[in-house]
């Protein structure tokens, strides 16, 4: 007796070696599948001694694939065998028992150790077939002919020679709904089997299934419909088996059948999960392929154009990691739904997994289009969504191609489309591109960029520079802003460039970390060497994912304690793009930086998506007048921009601090209107540390010398 195993592996080769190592085994047949959904098919036509399942594989893991087998009858008690090449933890060994496994093989295996135990539970499988076998023949012997056709589970219909039903067994009354009564009599090809062959409508001794048994053959289909009650469609599996007259002679058939409806849903449910995306119910990254070569298919027989949209989430990261992966569930549903209502109906719209989504738009005017839906896109995802009664903020980028001028086949439109969209990520994010040929180029030089960065980051190769502080009154230094510096190959690299691309590749929490204990032991140094006036403080900025850090405020205290500088020496510069991710993390750690003692402001006041509400929670110690107010000072508009921001402060009770101050002019205007403290071109550029303290020591030469004319005078 031949038994089957089932092997499940998305890697080929992984299947070739199981199916070379298994061919040891005598009387053994091996089926092999490489996705769950095609596991799940084969199960449910074919029946297996056991099943070899991959746990890591894409789109159905091997987890899901188990769970399933155990929510069926016939599949229920299929030995599985889960393969890994990963997580040894007690917690993922856990859910795979929990989930139906027997046993766990962690890849590379031993053949020896694999076929050891495939033996063992191919044996307790051959000894049930044996049990089950002997229980039927002891069933058979006390039961008769008719009563076994009358007994049997499946339906079981006879038709004489011309194709007349001369007998209906009690399964098939209960499977199509009706008594015997009324199908006895009646013509087979009308009663109950349903064709739309023209053939077989013609007549009984035209079909396949009288053609097949006349000449003594079995007639078999697995897609076939009969007519149950009230004329319902009924999908059913059946065979037609000739029959005989005592003197040899065909005169009739037997058909057996079932009921497929459960097995068709799950079917369709299979078909359904290998196209389309559980979570958003979009099309799938299979069904997008499809789309994409058909796409290309139609064009290049109608010669007309189409676009492909690669669109990328801005900050979604940042949300699975701050709030966890069901809030992230719930923001790609409420984002699917927002595009689907930016696109045409004859727009394909797909989630390839994560938060990539596609739009492939075909028909005339494509390109206007891609425009048109790409901004349209832009500005709905720039709204606030509300996850678990949180408002966040995502935006997207996005990168368009058009076929067949941008790339020749699918991959290469995938490939440009991509670089579009990392393109428009790379320029500031809520934005789309176009593909252009020189933006391989600049990909090229983006990663090797983030090379670079990588390199810099083992060594912290950067450096500080210190923009001063003043007040605007005196002319006197009353703080200073560390700002990061990075250098390669003799060039400086701006911040606008490298920053972002530290915050892309997770690299911004041990740049900000270090930028943070260089600032604190300057500021140390500085405290011992001057006498610093009241309220002076190094500010440093504070990326929002360092926020997201629960260790944040211990790790701070820890590095401030261990060199002995005071807290209130430092303060922590935020910006308002915080306010796209207002977390109970962010919250509290801004408040065990205040109870710490360092100072807060809140950079680029205005500029952003700044909510009064949520200001007033923030335990702010200074509020910063972007540069793009301080320019227009003097007009109007300007003026009472500023005027408005000097009140809010003071009636926050936090210190205001004008950015980008560049005329004598505009300190005097800022001065009129309560401003005292700035920073900017007219007080001093970003310089290194010991730039800074010339200034310090020519300050406190000025100082020294006016208390001693005072004194001799």
């Amino acid at each position: 007796m031949k038994q089957s195993i089932l092997i499940v592996d998305d890697q080929k080769a992984n299947l070739v070696a199981l199916e070379a190592t298994l061919s040891e085994l005598d009387n053994v047949e091996v089926i092999s599948a490489t996705s769950g959904p095609e596991a799940l098919s084969i199960l449910l036509k074919q029946t297996v001694a056991m099943v070899l399942l991959d746990v890591q594989m894409p789109g159905m893991d091997g987890f899901e694939v188990a769970s399933y087998m155990r929510q069926r009858s016939k599949t229920r008690h299929i030995p599985i065998i889960f393969l890994t090449a990963i997580n040894k933890e007690d917690g993922y060994m856990f859910k795979g028992y929990e989930s139906g496994g027997v046993d766990f093989l962690f890849k590379p295996f031993d053949p020896f150790v694999l076929l050891s135990k495939v033996r063992i539970f191919l044996e307790l499988d051959g000894r049930q077939q044996k049990l089950e076998e002997a229980l039927s023949k002891l069933k058979q012997v006390k039961t008769s002919n008719e009563v076994l056709l009358r007994s049997v589970g499946e339906g079981i219909i006879g038709v004489c020679l011309k194709g007349t039903i001369t007998f209906v067994n009690p399964a098939a009354e209960m499977i199509l709904g009706m008594h015997s009564s009324a199908l006895i009599g009646q013509p087979l090809y009308k009663a109950v089997i349903v064709s739309t062959h023209q053939a077989e409508q013609s007549g009984w001794d035209h079909t396949k299934l009288y053609k097949a048994c006349s000449e003594g053959k079995a007639y078999h289909t697995d897609v076939g419909v009969f007519r149950s009650y009230h004329n319902k469609m009924l999908p059913v599996e059946y065979t037609a088996s000739p029959t005989h007259s005592p003197s040899g002679h065909f005169d009739g058939a037997v058909i057996v059948f079932k009921d497929i409806t459960e097995r068709k849903k799950i079917e369709e449910k299979l078909h359904f999960m290998a196209q389309y995306d559980a979570l958003t119910e979009l099309g799938n990254r299979n069904l997008f392929n499809s789309a994409l070569n058909n796409s290309i298919t139609y064009s290049d027989h109608s010669s007309q154009s189409f676009a492909l949209l690669f669109m990328d989430l801005d900050r979604f990261k940042q949300v699975n990691d701050s709030m966890g992966h069901d809030a992230g569930d719930e923001l790609l549903k409420e984002v699917a739904a927002r595009v689907n209502h930016c696109i045409r109906d004859t727009d394909i719209l797909c989630r390839l997994g994560g938060d990539e989504f596609t739009v492939i738009i075909n028909g005339d005017q494509a390109e206007k289009a891609s425009v048109r839906v790409s901004e349209k896109l832009i500005q709905s995802l720039s709204q606030p969504f509300e996850i678990f009664g949180q408002e966040l903020y995502v935006g997207a980028s996005i990168g368009i191609v058009y076929y067949p001028e941008m790339g020749k086949d699918a991959s290469e439109l995938i490939r440009n489309a991509d670089m579009a969209m990392y393109q428009a990520k790379h320029e500031g994010r809520n934005r789309y591109r176009v593909f252009e040929p020189d933006m391989k180029t600049q990909v090229e030089e983006s990663m090797a960029l983030e090379v670079e960065l990588r390199r810099a980051v083992e060594n912290m190769d950067f450096m500080l520079h210190y923009q001063p502080k003043f007040d605007m009154r005196t002319r006197r230094i009353v703080g200073a802003e560390a700002l990061l510096r990075w250098q390669v190959g003799g060039k400086m690299i701006s911040p606008a460039v490298f920053i972002p691309l530290a915050e892309e590749t997770g690299l911004i929490n041990n740049i900000g970390r270090w930028v943070f204990e260089t600032a604190a032991c300057q500021v140390k140094a500085w405290s011992e060497q001057y006498d610093l006036p009241d309220g002076f403080r190094i500010s440093v900025n504070m990326s929002v994912q360092q926020l997201q850090d629960f260790e944040l405020v211990n790790l701070m205290s820890t590095y401030l304690s261990s060199i002995n500088v005071n807290p209130e020496l430092l303060e922590i510069e935020i910006t308002e793009s915080l306010f796209l991710e207002q977390t109970e993390v962010n919250l509290s750690n801004l408040a065990g930086i205040r109870e710490l003692g360092a100072g807060i402001a809140l950079d680029d006041f205005g500029t952003g998506y700044s909510s009064m509400g949520y200001l007033a929670q923030l335990p702010l110690t200074v509020l910063k007048i972007d540069k793009t107010f301080v320019d227009n000072v003097h007009k109007p508009q300007g003026s009472a921009i500023i005027s408005a921001v000097v009140a809010l402060a003071k009636g926050l009770g936090v210190d205001v601090i004008a950015e980008g101050v560049e005329q004598e002019e505009q300190s005097k205007r800022l001065i009129e209107l309560g401003c005292v403290t700035a920073q900017g071109f007219y007080f001093g550029k970003p310089v290194p540390f010991d730039e800074i303290e010339s200034l310090m020591d020519s300050q406190m030469l000025r100082i020294d010398q006016a208390l001693n004319g005072t004194e001799n005078s």
